[in-house]
């Protein structure tokens, strides 16, 4: 898990939380996940739950990064697997305007499909990119100290080590898990995370 060091505990707790399965197992996110969910960023399962431990779809992280962001942009169309009538078409048409999202090719991108821990990366990257909000730009020097650093796909190298170095990511003591699946809760400390550098 992106667990984050008690020096850089997220901030704006929320004094009651929002969820009710946030507690035992997940403390490590419940203020970014109650922070984000107060600003509209994240939404919950349900009324009262978050399920942290579920892993996140591809369009659900590009929703969470496009609110967080604030991105803009006229979308003048979308991929031919994304209902136009879904919550995340929106956010999906203004990524694919920004060149933030390609695809995986004849203009599909399997909105529903849980994506890698990698490829998380990627995307925040590129949309930080877009947004001019990178002030570092990192190298495989910058993932030495993790153990599983030569799982990391070539086309995710630049994207991984930037979050890396700019201390968005910091991954679970020497290893990224960059193959393994992001979690619900991984990306609300992530996106918290960027929101508080962006201060």
């Amino acid at each position: 898990k992106e667990d984050p060091k008690p020096e850089e505990k997220p901030t704006n707790p929320v004094d009651k939380p929002v969820f009710t399965d946030v507690t035992n197992g997940y403390s490590w996110a419940q203020e970014a996940i109650n922070a984000l969910a107060e600003i509209g960023v994240i939404q919950g399962t349900s009324e009262h739950t978050f399920s942290p431990e579920k892993n996140i779809s591809r369009a659900d992280i590009m929703t969470m990064v496009v609110r967080a962001l604030k991105l803009d942009a006229k979308v003048e169309s979308n991929f031919d697997d994304v209902d136009q009538d879904a919550y995340y078409a929106k956010s999906l048409g203004i990524a694919k305007a920004l060149g933030i999202i390609e695809g995986s090719g004849d203009n599909k991108f399997n909105p529903t499909e849980e994506i890698s821990r990698q490829d998380l990366m990627v995307l925040v990257y590129r949309a930080l990119k877009a947004q001019g909000k990178l002030p570092v730009i990192g190298s495989a020097d910058d993932l030495k100290k993790f153990n599983d650093a030569s799982g990391i796909s070539d086309y995710a190298l630049e994207g991984v080590a930037t979050l890396v170095k700019a201390g968005i990511i910091e991954g679970s003591g020497d290893e990224l898990n960059p193959n393994g699946k992001a979690t619900r809760a991984e990306v609300a400390i992530i996106v918290h995370r960027i929101l508080n550098k962006m201060k």
